[in-house]
């Protein structure tokens, strides 16, 4: 089968593609794939012998496994659902924000978002987004975070955790270091003394705000209209989040500068 027919083999079925996603977490015996769509086997099987015959699944003894080909196939497969997951279930949210924002690398890996969730201000709760964030940022023991923007509250937040012991790295734009200097010198000049705070500095333009640490991942991004959203914030719980999270600040660590106490 050409590669256009074994494309359409797996997207026009969903049983056939979930036999394999199945089969990629362990094998399965005829009955537990059968159990797992409802069906009988006189109407899974026929799909099964598709998979057999393209040679992505074979049987050995009662269960069924993925071949070598359907282990290549089903990882790009799963690749490719679990992405179309992340923006079909909130596709108004990726439609209004600035998507390209986060590096043009990363964009294949926005499905290790995984199960995330967006908290969002509403007339009652305007400070949602922003209490849900502090009180995952409190239970941190490490921090790593990109920050193009600065709510009043985060220096005196960050400062008290990493007098507290927590291991924060944070880059900021020239902008917010000027601010920082400008309206939080105390709180500056306390994080910088702390020997598991680091702070350097991005001379690039970075349009998305993100917060990775031992317990979750936090993005924001900028509206299409130009203008940063403090208002709706994506927190992810996930272990493939944290770890695009780290990913993400490597990124932007290796090409910013390092700040010193000295420097002020």
């Amino acid at each position: 089968m050409k590669a256009k027919g074994l494309l359409s083999l797996l997207a026009f079925s969903e049983k056939r593609s979930g036999i394999l996603l199945m089969l990629r977490e362990e094998p399965r015996t005829l009955k537990e794939i059968n159990d797992y769509f409802k069906v009988t086997s006189p109407e899974i099987i026929p799909q099964i012998r598709k998979l057999e015959k393209e040679n992505l699944i074979f049987q050995q003894g009662k269960k069924y496994f993925l071949t070598e080909v359907g282990q290549i196939v089903t990882k790009s497969f799963n690749q490719l659902f679990r992405t179309l997951k992340i923006f079909e279930n909130n596709m108004e949210f990726w439609k209004e924000h600035e998507i390209s924002g986060i590096p043009e690398e990363f964009w294949t890996r926005l499905y290790e978002l995984g199960n995330y969730k967006i908290f969002e201000s509403t007339p009652t709760e305007i400070f949602k987004p922003h209490e849900e964030y502090i009180k995952n940022l409190l239970k941190s023991k490490w921090i790593k975070g990109v920050s193009p923007a600065l709510h009043p509250e985060y220096p005196e937040t960050i400062t008290m955790l990493a007098e507290g012991g927590a291991s924060i790295s944070i880059v900021v734009t020239r902008d917010v270091l000027e601010k920082l200097q400008k309206e939080y010198k105390n709180e500056l000049l306390k994080y910088m003394s702390c020997e598991n705070a680091s702070l350097r500095i991005s001379d690039e333009e970075i349009k998305v705000a993100f917060t990775a640490s031992d317990k979750f991942l936090s993005m924001r991004f900028f509206l299409k209209v130009g203008t940063y959203d403090f208002y709706k914030n994506i927190i992810s719980y996930e272990k493939s989040a944290l770890k695009l999270g780290e990913d993400l600040f490597s990124y932007y660590e290796k090409r910013s500068e390092k700040v010193e106490l000295q420097d002020f």
